[in-house]
């Protein structure tokens, strides 16, 4: 954010100016990321409320607070009667000239947004969102941190709730909206696959006449949202009615994949950085983001190589042990837990293949369906060993056990720290161990404590 006095700020938010008018040049929501300058936005959650780091924030040289309540002898601030709305406020004010690239879908956004982020930063000032900072607190923290002279932003939209997206374009006016695909993820807070539709769909509805919806060909419900705008359609996938295509797509020893990559006649060979050929579609979508942006296939091919992914996405390295381990445990559904056993059971060949799986959270009345296909996929591409954590997870095993794993190589175990313990008792050098759940299982931490 460019330095403004806190009075403009305080108009931009229909807030109250406390104190004095003082200059701000920097947004934080954590209280231990203020630095001089910093306005910290006292956001109230679920389980905290930011309103009670105040005091911290000006001790560590906060210039002013953006609170629901005035806080006497606190300092200068701005009081709004919502932080969260003030926070989306501002960032729509602040919104430079800068194009915005919002990036959604079931699988694959912050994939999609870190090789949207290398290709574009090939050619353009490029700022990106960390990690997966894609919520009504992510998303406008992602545009008020771009630097001044930004001309591309790229960032996540993630939505629980129908009009939870619509509310954040409404507000900060993508150029550009990527959909990657349309899933079951999150079925439980969004009730319907409706709704899950529907929501899927309000970044392509929101774009204005002059922006640019890159959609998944290959997903016939993505593809059918070119009906619902008003802006351009790029179409990206494997199919001969894509615009932008990949062909003889091919995976070497280690599961990465490379393709022939064909922007309407453009055509060059693209290596990616990360196992799966699940990844090929993500890159797709950054290539034909930059392929609306002006560039060529040349430099998609280039910023794609080099692509920095975020952690935990495909994540592979090689224990003291000798045991290669791939951490792909930042976050589960369905979908992307099938692609993750494909992609290690291919890097896994010749070698013993060990799957450490937890549950997939927010999928209400299918999570017992959808854990038990998870154990007949093991099965049938021949997991050696499978590991659950957690009770739901439960039901991968007892479908593995089903159709034909051995009984002496499936376990399942509460505490993480067991799974943990059976993995370094078993896993010899040579081996491959794929560690994947949904977040709130943290098995992340357990592929950590592989290293």
């Amino acid at each position: 954010m460019k330095p403004r006095p806190l009075s403009e700020i305080a108009s931009a938010v229909s807030g109250r100016l406390v104190g004095a008018d003082v200059t701000v040049d920097r947004v934080v929501t954590d209280s231990r990321e203020v630095s001089p300058g910093s306005l910290f936005v006292a956001v109230r959650g679920e389980t905290a409320d930011g309103g009670d780091f105040v005091g911290d924030a000006f001790a560590r040289g906060a210039a002013a607070v953006l609170v629901d309540h005035e806080r006497e002898k606190a300092g200068p601030a701005v009081v709004v009667g919502d932080t969260l709305d003030a926070l989306l406020r501002l960032a729509a004010f602040d919104r430079g000239p800068a194009s915005v690239v919002a990036v959604t879908g079931a699988n694959g956004k912050t994939s999609t947004k870190d090789m949207t982020a290398s290709v574009l930063g090939g050619r353009y000032r490029t700022h990106a969102s960390p990690n997966s900072f894609n919520n009504e607190i992510g998303f406008p923290m992602t545009m008020l941190s771009a630097p001044a002279d930004t001309e591309v932003i790229v960032a996540e939209m993630g939505a629980r709730h129908v009009g939870d997206v619509a509310q954040l374009c409404a507000a900060v006016r993508p150029d550009i909206a990527v959909v990657t695909n349309v899933g079951v993820a999150h079925l439980e807070i969004f009730g319907s696959w409706e709704a899950i539709v529907q929501a899927s769909a309000e970044p392509v509805e929101a774009l204005a006449p002059q922006g640019i919806a890159v959609l998944n060909d290959d997903d016939p419900v993505v593809a059918g949202y070119a009906s619902r705008t008003q802006g351009e359609v790029v179409l990206f996938g494997l199919g001969a009615g894509a615009t932008v295509r990949a062909e003889d797509v091919r995976l070497d020893e280690s599961g990465l994949a490379s393709f022939l990559l064909d922007l309407n006649g453009d055509r060059e060979r693209v290596e990616l950085p990360v196992p799966g050929e699940h990844m090929v579609p993500n890159a797709l979508a950054a290539a034909a983001t930059a392929s609306a942006l002006g560039m060529t296939a040349a430099e998609c091919a280039a910023g794609l190589k080099d692509a920095q992914m975020s952690h935990w996405r495909m994540e592979t390295f090689t224990s003291t042990e000798g045991i290669i381990v791939v951490n792909d445990a930042y976050n589960a559904n369905p979908e992307s837990m099938s692609a993750a056993l494909k992609a290690a059971r291919w890097m896994s060949r010749g070698r013993r293949f060990i799957a450490v799986l937890g549950p997939m959270a927010e999928l209400g009345e299918i999570a017992a369906e959808e854990h038990d296909k998870l154990g007949v996929l093991a099965a049938r591409i021949r997991v050696d060993r499978l590991i659950t954590v957690g009770e739901q997870a439960r039901g991968i095993a007892r479908a593995g056990l089903r159709e034909g794993v051995e009984p002496e190589n499936v376990a399942s175990y509460d505490d993480p720290a067991e799974a943990l313990a059976d993995v370094k008792r078993v896993a010899e050098a040579g081996d491959l161990v794929l560690f994947k759940a949904s977040r709130v299982a943290g098995l992340e931490e357990l592929a950590e404590a592989m290293r």
